[in-house]
């Protein structure tokens, strides 16, 4: 038997289908199909297999014409089972549907089906409903090129009526061994390292206030300096702040491949808030 479950998501349909399929369920059911997909361009499916024991001969034959005529109208095919074979049955479907995506899913995994199938309705409906920057944090080095991100950074502060951040990781100096492990303490006092390293924060905090006062007289910016390796540092601040925007300076070189493996690059992978890099050129820099 087959059957629809009512959904209350755009252009998805949820069938379920128990027992063998007959001819006389085609006949019944793909006119009602047909009537949801003439509703939209593309339509995403869950066909939920339970108690499923296969097609009659008429049936399996009703069911691959079908497909292959409206192969073009589906976007998803989530089909949720509990059984080998109608896992390598979906893998066998995959080719013929070149217009789609399947996927299978184990019964215990539902939820992970719907997912997947609202993943691009949420991704669209994101893109629609643009939400204005609450939380700026500028990447800072104090550079030239930091500072023309910093003023670009407060235009947008302004523009949004956003709380901005300025950021600096002072290089956490940690020593290691030939083999990779951290050395012995008796090569190194740890008190020594320590002492260093906050000396290190110091130093930026003092570089810190000289490049706000440089930038601003605007009390609400605020500042932090931590300790740490910089690409990963940045991205714990930014998700512990719950940024939405993230902002580094860069010189102003050709082609965007130059960005790749950098810290920018490393931060756009690794966090959900967006990057925004404002590159000068040296010939430009008036500051």
């Amino acid at each position: 038997m087959l059957q629809f479950l009512p959904v209350s998501d755009g252009n998805t349909i949820a069938i379920r289908a128990s027992g063998k399929l007959t001819h006389e369920d085609y006949q019944v059911f793909l006119p009602q199909l047909e009537t949801h997909m003439r509703t939209f361009e593309q339509v995403s499916i869950l066909l939920e297999l339970d108690n499923f024991s296969g097609w009659e001969l008429d049936a399996a034959k009703d069911d691959f014409n079908f497909g292959m005529s409206h192969w073009a109208g589906f976007e998803r095919i989530a089909i949720v089972g509990d059984k080998a074979w109608e896992y390598w049955m979906t893998l066998m479907a995959k080719p013929f549907i070149s217009q789609g995506e399947v996927q299978y899913f184990n019964r215990e995994n539902l939820q992970d089906a719907w997912d997947w199938l609202r993943e691009r309705q949420e991704l669209e409906k994101a893109a629609d409903q643009l939400v204005p920057y609450q939380n700026i944090v500028v990447a800072v080095d104090f550079s030239v090129f930091a500072k023309h991100a910093a003023r670009r950074a407060l235009e947008l502060a302004g523009h949004y009526n956003a709380s901005l951040t300025l950021l600096n990781v002072a290089q956490e100096f940690v020593p290691y061994s030939y083999y990779g492990d951290s050395m012995h303490t008796y090569i190194i006092d740890p008190s020594v390292i320590d002492e260093q390293n906050k000396q290190y924060v110091r130093n930026a905090e003092a570089e810190m206030c000289e490049f706000l006062q440089g930038l601003t007289d605007d009390r609400s910016v605020q500042t932090e300096v931590l300790s740490g390796e910089t690409a990963s540092t940045i991205v714990s601040f930014l998700q512990a702040q719950n940024a939405d925007l993230v902002i580094f300076g860069a010189k102003k070189r050709r082609g965007l491949g130059k960005l790749l493996g950098t810290t920018p690059h490393y931060v756009q992978n690794h966090t959900r808030c967006e990057t925004l890099i404002v590159p000068l050129s040296e010939l430009d820099a008036s500051f």
